[in-house]
């Protein structure tokens, strides 16, 4: 099931009443401080455990995403769509009029799509922002996602006066972490995985956000449920298709670039275990470029895609992202509950316009709204934004990802069931999970040589890969990332059919 407003909502325990700009306005919902970014996820009631007939049995708990229906993200991360370039991404954050800026990991030219690119996105459109401020300036920060917290934490350590105004009832927008004794603790439905970002790593220290080293080995099996050798056919069509795309001055899909390099037509005659170089493209682009991207190749730049980044040891975030957001948010004016629809752009400040009907003035804007967001005419802009804005806002992709948590009594996808995928010794000599900043430089990878993520070759997978997350033996947990249109076809099922889906994605993967 999706996770959907908490219960208790952000605190509507105290308003901001201010004469801003000469406009008397009251917004509701607005904290000063101590807000409470988890939600409680809604629960059916838990099926009995019960073999499916692929011999998956049942979950005890079951929580997804559904980030392409968020009228608030629309998608889960930006990606790099025929055409795009680092360029845009840095004209997107450029100042205009000296009054507003906007940020987040869609402005990042060096890390976009990723959890640290929007924090130093965040920091960087505050201290722009505060380049440009004068004395007694009041500045708003739309949007209380990572990207929007950092910048309004910059400027008010800084002295400035500064109010976000968030259109949900939660804090940390696609940092959703929300508790679940079924899970044994967290369950994070964004981003799972922290970066060594070097703004990044100190505040998830302070902040005491536990990480576990997470080298990804992959386990490769068929419909059937084979465990095969994986092939490098697919990837190596891939090569071809970009290195002839390099040659060109214009752009074009990774599709259209696999077609025109001669990659494919690529072979079809299946080898000793069955399976062909088709195939293997096949899996190459199910299993990496679409979860990395969110997007079908026919919209991913084949110039721009990098390879490197799908399945690159990581540290993944274990004790959930609320500590990080609630130092973030310490202390700050959140109004909550507050949809923008209008900015308009004067010389004297910036107006916004509410759904309610209500208006603000203010001297500055941080806008952090999502690539997505800023596709759709939830968010007018008066005067509208400057060609070089739009024209990003275009080009930029919005890729659709979701991640899907399955709890069972056994771990049966496992090829010793009895083990633990991260060795249940860690546990016997003590937890490896500690703050971010418990080692200096590159997080050391893992030495376990048992698969912890599972991909399938010889179809099309609903989901893309299946992490095994659940390194306390007593927890067997798998974690599903689904992406591009298969994230979009999920997103739009209920729970029970969704869970349907998904349980007969893992059949390959029930241990023969």
């Amino acid at each position: 099931m999706d996770a959907r407003g908490p219960a208790g909502g952000m605190p509507r325990r105290a308003f901001l009443a201010a004469t801003l700009g000469g406009l008397a306005v009251t917004l509701a919902a607005c904290t000063d401080g101590g807000p409470t970014p988890t939600p409680t996820p809604t629960r059916t009631p838990a099926p009995s455990p019960s073999p499916s007939a692929g011999g998956v049995p049942a979950p005890e708990a079951f929580l997804r995403s559904r980030w392409s229906r968020d009228p608030f993200t629309r998608g889960a991360f930006s990606f790099d769509a025929v055409g795009s370039t680092p360029e845009l991404r840095t004209s997107l954050a450029d100042p205009i009029a000296d009054r507003l800026v906007i940020a987040g990991e869609g402005t990042s030219a060096d890390a976009p799509g990723t959890v640290h690119g929007a924090y130093a996105e965040g920091v960087r459109a505050a201290r722009t922002i505060a380049d440009l401020a004068d004395e007694g300036d009041r500045i708003a920060v739309i949007g209380a996602g990572i990207a929007g917290l950092a910048a309004a934490r910059t400027l008010a350590d800084a002295g400035y006066d500064v109010v976000v105004v968030e259109a949900g009832t939660t804090l940390g927008g696609r940092l959703r972490t929300v508790e679940d004794d079924a899970f044994g603790g967290p369950v994070v439905l964004g981003s799972v995985f922290a970066s060594d970002g070097a703004e990044l790593r100190p505040i998830l220290a302070q902040a005491g956000v536990a990480t576990r080293p997470f080298a990804p080995v992959i386990e490769v099996r068929t419909p059937d449920g084979t465990v095969v050798e994986s092939s490098a056919a697919g990837w190596d069509a891939i090569a071809t298709a970009q290195e002839w795309a390099a040659g060109n001055s214009a752009d074009v899909s990774l599709t259209n670039a696999l077609i025109r390099s001669g990659a494919v037509p690529i072979s079809g005659e299946p080898g000793a275990d069955g399976l062909s170089p088709r195939d293997w493209l096949r899996n190459a682009i199910s299993t990496g470029v679409e979860p990395t991207t969110g997007a079908a190749p026919t919209r991913v730049s084949a110039q721009r895609f990098d390879p490197d980044l799908v399945w690159r040891p990581t540290s993944r975030v274990v004790s959930g992202w609320t500590a990080l957001i609630d130092r973030l948010a310490d202390g700050l004016a959140i109004a909550g509950s507050s949809v923008v629809t209008n900015i308009t752009v004067g010389d004297e400040g910036v107006g916004l316009r509410l759904d309610t009907g209500e208006s603000l003035r203010m001297q500055r804007v941080i806008v952090t709204a999502s690539v997505g967001v800023l596709k759709t005419d939830t968010i007018t802009f008066d005067p509208p934004l400057p060609l070089l804005h739009q024209r990003a806002i275009s080009v930029l992709g919005m890729g659709a990802s979701d991640v899907v948590w399955l709890a069972f009594d056994e771990p049966f996808w496992r090829a010793d069931a009895a083990g633990s995928p991260d060795d249940a010794a860690e546990d016997a000599n003590g937890s490896t999970d500690e703050p971010a900043a418990a080692a200096d430089g590159e997080v050391a990878a893992t030495t376990d040589t048992d698969a912890n993520v599972f991909t399938l070759v010889g179809a099309t997978p609903t989901v893309a890969a299946w992490l095994d997350v659940g390194v306390d033996p007593r927890r067997p947990i798998l974690l599903g990332i689904l992406a591009a249109e298969h994230a979009r076809r999920i997103a739009e099922l209920d729970d029970a059919d969704a869970l349907a889906a998904i349980l007969a994605a893992l059949e390959p993967f029930a241990a023969p």
